[in-house]
C-alpha cells in the first residue's frame, strides 16, 4: 500500500528530450537533457525534473517504449535541438508518493493500477503518466529517493 491522493495538476511547460528503449535506461536521456540545457544557457538554477512514460511495458517491447526526460520550464525559453518544448495540461491526477530505489517503481505502478484505481471509482485520463523526482539521485541514497507518480484521471 502506498500513500495516494487526487490533486489538480496545474498546466506545466516542459523542456525535454525524447527517449526510446527500456524505461530503466532513461537516465541517459536525462544526461542529454542536462548537457544540452547547459550548452544552451538554460541551467540557471535548480529545476523540477520529470519523466514521462507513454507505453505499458507489459504490452510493448522494451526497445519500442517511448518516454521523455523533462525539466519544468517557465514557458518563455527558446530551445534548439535536441531540446524540445511541450506543455502538460492542467487536470486531475492521482499522485502516488514513493520512497525507495527506482527499481521498485514497477511494483508501485502495479499497485496504483491494480489496487488503487479499481477501488477509486476513477478512470484514467488522456496523456502520459509521469514521475517527478523530488531529490537528487546522485547525492541521495537509493533507499531515500522520493518520487511522485502521476496518473492523469478523467475529470
Amino acid at each position: 500500500m502506498y500513500e495516494t491522493e487526487v490533486k489538480e495538476f496545474p498546466e506545466t511547460p516542459l523542456i525535454f528530450v525524447p527517449h526510446r528503449g527500456p524505461y530503466v535506461e532513461i537516465g541517459a536521456a536525462f544526461e542529454r537533457l542536462m548537457g544540452s540545457m547547459a550548452q544552451q544557457g538554460l541551467l540557471t538554477g535548480p529545476r523540477r525534473m520529470l519523466g514521462l512514460f507513454y507505453d505499458n511495458p507489459d504490452r510493448v517491447p522494451a526497445e519500442e517504449l517511448r518516454s521523455r526526460a523533462a525539466a519544468v520550464a517557465d514557458g518563455t525559453e527558446d530551445v534548439a535541438a535536441p531540446l524540445e518544448k511541450m506543455v502538460i495540461p492542467a487536470g486531475p491526477v492521482a499522485v502516488l508518493h514513493y520512497q525507495g530505489p527506482y527499481t521498485g517503481l514497477k511494483e508501485a505502478y502495479g499497485w496504483l493500477h491494480g489496487e488503487w484505481l479499481p477501488k477509486s471509482g476513477r478512470e484514467p485520463g488522456d496523456g502520459p503518466e509521469f514521475e517527478e523526482y523530488l531529490n537528487d539521485p546522485q547525492s541521495t541514497p537509493a533507499s531515500e529517493l522520493l518520487t511522485d507518480i502521476h496518473l492523469p484521471l478523467r475529470a
